[in-house]
């Protein structure tokens, strides 16, 4: 008789924890999710919008050019006069493990949000991810607030309520599957922090960013963010050719680490304001050598999709593939540390297509396009310390699982390399 009592007590706590994980995903995770990748895929369509509008009114005249001289000055002053100053995203994202609500205030992440995108939208070099994770992030952190008032006078919400980082994780996750396009990929970066996801943030974040995602595909439709041309087949040499590469894209990623670094140490001692005049100067004559070499592809501008998916249509050029690596390290390192903001996730992936195209030049000239998607994900792994999203980024992106294979074997020889080397 006991043993019955405590089955069927244990069988009804088990169904009560169900139909709350039930409730938390139908009310919670699905809306948070559906409201912030509809907002960014408003965003995603503004930028689309913009950059098509740019390249027609702007280019031949070479107005383009003057973009930086007014977005880092703008995104700057935004900044300062919000009374947020010198930020990084990756700065405020090691405080929300810690404090959320110290990390994601509405009124500040606004602020953040518009100043990324004054750099993003106006000549900086960085990734809409950027203003993507703050907004979905402090969206995220209000619906816990609100939850959480509305949890002490009604017992409905009170079953609702979770707890305050995953929620930040899922409208991250939301916001960040417009983004990328990949809402495995986007799921997994949102929950994972210093190479480690944690369980009871992922499930979360997976229901969050199919929402998003969803929700941005009505909008937009199902184009991948890269587009591959042509099918690939696993073979032995690309293992091997992925070794050297996963090194180039190791070190690489730590030159441009210490790039922004010094740029920030550099410029420290400017007022803020005029360190986004001084730095949209230097992005000015960054934008030439790209201006003048493919005038229609914005290769120090924005996050660089534009230029990878150029790199992936036409035939590899080595002498052009370093030139660009070199302007769009020089010009994020110099967006983000003269006081600009935004993601460094795309910038990086399109720093790793560039050097994986230079090596498609030099050693697979009549197969292109190999290397170059996977030096974008041993780039963008070195870079951000993660080994698995990148790799599920580029499965989602080109749906080419044989590629999975040598670009686990460039990344992990990336990120060992940017570790040690750090």
């Amino acid at each position: 008789m006991q043993l019955r009592h405590l089955l069927q007590s244990r069988a009804k706590r088990r169904n009560l924890r169900v139909l709350a994980h039930g409730r938390r995903i139908l009310f919670l995770m699905l809306p948070l999710g559906a409201f912030t990748g509809w907002m960014m895929g408003l965003a995603v369509a503004a930028y689309l919008a913009l950059f098509e509008w740019f390249r027609q009114s702007l280019t031949q005249n070479h107005l383009v050019l003057l973009l930086p001289l007014i977005g880092l000055p703008l995104a700057t002053t935004i900044l300062a006069l919000g009374g947020v100053g010198e930020v990084t995203l990756a700065e405020d994202i090691e405080i929300s493990h810690k404090d959320p609500y110290s990390a994601f205030p509405f009124r500040k992440s606004f602020i953040k949000v518009l100043a990324c995108f004054a750099t993003i939208f106006l000549g900086g070099s960085a990734g809409l991810e950027g203003p993507g994770k703050w907004f979905g992030a402090a969206v995220g952190l209000q619906c816990h607030r609100l939850v959480r008032s509305l949890s002490r006078r009604l017992q409905f919400f009170r079953r609702l309520l979770m707890d305050a980082h995953t929620m930040v994780a899922c409208g991250a996750a939301g916001a960040l599957a417009s983004v990328f396009r990949a809402p495995l990929s986007a799921a997994l970066f949102a929950a994972e922090h210093d190479g480690t996801i944690r369980s009871l943030n992922l499930v979360p974040t997976l229901v969050a960013s199919a929402s998003g995602y969803l929700v941005f595909a009505a909008m937009m439709g199902h184009q991948p963010l890269l587009i591959l041309t042509r099918p690939y087949t696993l073979a032995w040499h690309e293992i091997w050719m992925a070794l050297p590469l996963g090194l180039a894209c190791g070190l690489g990623s730590s030159f441009f680490s210490a790039a922004q670094a010094t740029f920030r140490r550099r410029l420290a001692w400017i007022p803020l304001p005029l360190r986004g005049l001084a730095g949209g100067v230097g992005l000015v004559v960054l934008m030439l050598p790209g201006h003048l070499l493919l005038p229609g592809i914005p290769v120090a501008r924005g996050g660089g999709v534009e230029l990878v998916n150029h790199l992936l249509m036409t035939p590899p050029d080595l002498r052009l593939a370093l030139i660009f690596l070199g302007v769009k390290i020089l010009a994020t390192a110099l967006t983000l540390g003269s006081g600009g903001i935004g993601g460094t996730w795309l910038p990086a992936v399109a720093m790793g297509a560039c050097l994986g195209s230079a090596f498609d030049a030099w050693f697979l000239p009549g197969y292109p396009g190999l290397l170059t998607m996977l030096g974008a994900t041993a780039f963008a792994g070195a870079f951000n310390e993660t080994m698995l999203v990148p790799v599920v980024f580029l499965a989602e992106t080109t749906a080419q699982a044989a590629l999975v294979v040598p670009a686990l074997v460039a990344t992990t020889v990336a990120y060992l390399v940017a570790r040690e080397w750090d």
